[in-house]
């Protein structure tokens, strides 16, 4: 590897580099591409920021690139260093990232060029960070291309990019965990170089694919926040044929999709395509299966499909062609050694988690969707023990289970009716529980639900809850006060998040590694605290199954008196209220209109649990007058 500086015009020393103060350092992968990287450190040129310095990583010698270096007057501190061969945009970024002399590193790529005022926008949100929080600022990407589509096919191909990063800014915006599914960090980002050696930077395995995905999923894991800036504009020039390149990136992909499942447990983005073969509905996984199994109908749906879109502009038969096309990222897994089988162990469990309450008759109406009566608890775990269930810890969400059925059970707020009413029945049928504790009302009331007008319920004894434990009961956080954690200044989030855990862990004499969000209500601020903290696993109130999901984010089905045996049942195969899917399949089809205050102080429960629920900017259900807590 080799290394040079040189700085408008001249060649200063490396003593010289040292003493001139950096605001940051602005890092360019290239290869093989000296004319989009003049236009690149051109534009640099114009920035309204000073004192930053730019460290081109050439990957692989090259002629053109080795002139440019020479020649190029640069109005900034400039290096370049060069590698003898390829080795891949993932550790150009880090060498880069390990000679920058700033405390802030920014990535750029060769083919882009950036706003004058783009370093500024990056760089006041990292001067306004004063408690130096792990904190990453991503910039806005508008791409640019250089030629007009050649094809129906290559139109829409580019159109469809256009939701994905609206999706992708959308969640940014307002916070939203869905963030977790579409984490990615290279292009136009920015982060402390600390933070960036901490999270253990780009991964060097992924040379030539998802090294961004994959750094945004670590970074999303390790609690950093993440702050989207819209001036932070970068203009992309797309010169590359989006046919060739949709073909080879889903060759490519499936080999590193199941290095990133297997060896880092990851589940954003695109390994949910790879979970379809086992996970997905009956219809997704007999076309995946075909897909596998019969490649060559595929491939010759979609070469029709192609055809079609081309002479009629059909968009039907675009949809139809990018389907087809999964064909391709089921042959690359082929061809890399993968089986049916070899897939089926990465996903190895969807073991349903409920979530109860208070397990006492409800007294009035609108308890009877939070509140569970003993008797029906009871007929519940009957049958569960039945029909061959075993019950399991959160931690153990994702575990290979011996027994193929498999539940978790978890009781949120801590009822002191839970000692009486469900721990006995839990013991005599060998099942275990979770319980979530708020921790500094133990032995008191729920006070968050008074204030709202309900009734006051008493809430385990801590001497209680030592016994419980001590007989195999699990307890998690529940915060120490049940605040609503989207609106707490960050001081009382890291607090009710972070000593609430202390606390109980005091109490108990053991690690406590499980959360529930109270309300179920969370955002990226708040997952950030949670995975700070230490947790393991969190718990929200949007129903479903587990099977690719963030840990800290995790579904649960909602259990209580209204449910009949026959819905319970289907909880468990599906983690969807079936009363509630009918009920939204109804209002979508404009045949059931929800009254507008129906349900009001009823459970949170997941997207479809509730008609007066709606879901809020941080893609979670937030209802309109709270009711009991959970």
């Amino acid at each position: 590897m080799e290394c040079n500086s040189r700085a408008a015009g001249a060649k200063p020393t490396s003593m010289d580099s040292v003493l001139q103060p950096v605001t940051c350092s602005v890092i360019i992968p290239t290869r093989e591409r000296p004319g989009p990287l003049r236009v690149t450190l051109d534009s640099l040129s114009q920035q309204t920021e000073q004192g930053f310095e730019v460290i081109v990583v050439v990957d692989g010698e090259d002629p053109q690139s080795r002139s440019l270096a020479n020649s190029y007057k640069a109005t900034f501190p400039l290096r370049w260093i060069f590698f003898p061969e390829h080795k891949g945009q993932a550790t150009a970024r880090n060498t880069g990232a390990g000679s920058a002399e700033s405390e802030i590193l920014i990535f750029l790529d060769d083919d882009t060029r950036p706003v004058p005022d783009w370093i500024h926008h990056h760089l006041k949100h990292h001067r306004a960070n004063i408690s130096r929080s792990a904190l990453g600022v991503l910039g806005k990407v508008a791409d640019l291309h250089a030629n007009p589509p050649r094809s129906h096919t290559e139109q829409y191909l580019r159109e469809s990019r256009n939701p994905v990063l609206a999706h992708f800014e959308g969640c940014l915006k307002n916070q939203s965990l869905e963030f977790g599914k579409v984490a990615a960090f290279g292009l136009n980002t920015s982060i402390p170089r600390k933070l960036f050696f901490d999270v253990g930077g780009f991964d060097p395995k992924l040379s030539s694919l998802d090294e961004d995905t994959d750094f945004g999923a670590r970074l999303y894991d390790y609690g950093a926040r993440f702050t989207f800036e819209p001036e932070a504009l970068v203009h992309h020039h797309e010169t590359k044929d989006p046919v060739a390149q949709h073909y080879a990136i889903l060759r490519a992909a499936g080999k590193l999709d199941v290095y990133r499942r297997r060896e880092k447990k990851q589940c954003n983005g695109r390994l949910q395509l790879l979970a379809q073969m086992h996970c997905g509905s009956p219809l997704r996984k007999l076309a995946h299966r075909t897909a596998w199994h019969a490649p060559w109908l595929f491939q010759l749906a979609g070469s029709l499909a192609h055809k079609a879109t081309d002479a009629s502009g059909s968009k039907r038969c675009f949809r139809l062609w990018y389907r087809a096309t999964a064909a391709e990222y089921w042959q690359g897994l082929r061809a890399a050694g993968e089986t049916v089988n070899s897939l089926r162990d990465l996903y190895p469990s969807r073991t349903p988690i409920l979530m109860l309450h208070s397990v006492s008759a409800p007294t009035e109406l609108h308890l009877k969707s939070l509140y569970i009566s003993p008797e029906r608890f009871t007929r519940f775990m009957e049958w569960l023990k039945s029909a061959g269930y075993a019950s399991a810890l959160p931690v153990d969400w994702d575990k290979r289970p011996a027994n193929n059925r498999r539940v978790i059970l978890t009781f949120d707020d801590a009822y002191d009716d839970f000692m009486t009413n469900a721990f006995p029945v839990l013991e005599r049928l060998g099942f275990t529980a979770t319980v979530f504790v708020v921790v500094d009302r133990i032995g008191k009331t729920n006070d968050w639900d008074e204030a709202r007008g309900f009734k006051s319920r008493r809430l385990l004894s801590l001497d209680q809850i030592r016994e419980l434990h001590r007989h195999g009961v699990h307890f998690g956080s529940h915060t120490l006060t049940h605040p609503w954690l989207t609106g707490a200044a960050d001081h009382d989030l890291e607090r009710e998040v972070r000593d609430s855990k202390l606390k109980l862990e005091d109490l108990l004499g053991a690690e406590v590694s499980s959360f529930a969000y109270p309300w179920g209500v969370a955002d990226m601020r708040v997952r950030s605290a949670v995975a700070r903290a230490g947790y393991k696993v969190a718990m929200t109130t949007q129903e479903g199954l587990n099977w690719s999901e963030d840990p800290l984010a995790l579904k649960r089905t909602n259990v209580a008196e209204v449910d009949t045996l026959p819905e319970f049942v289907f909880k468990l195969a599906t983690g969807r209220d079936l009363r509630q899917m009918t009920k939204a399949f109804l209002v979508r089809k404009g045949l059931y209109r929800a009254p507008e205050h129906a349900g009001q102080g009823g459970h949170r429960g997941g997207r479809d649990s509730d008609e007066s629920t709606s879901e809020g900017p941080a893609g979670v259900v937030i209802p309109p007058a709270p009711g009991p807590g959970q």
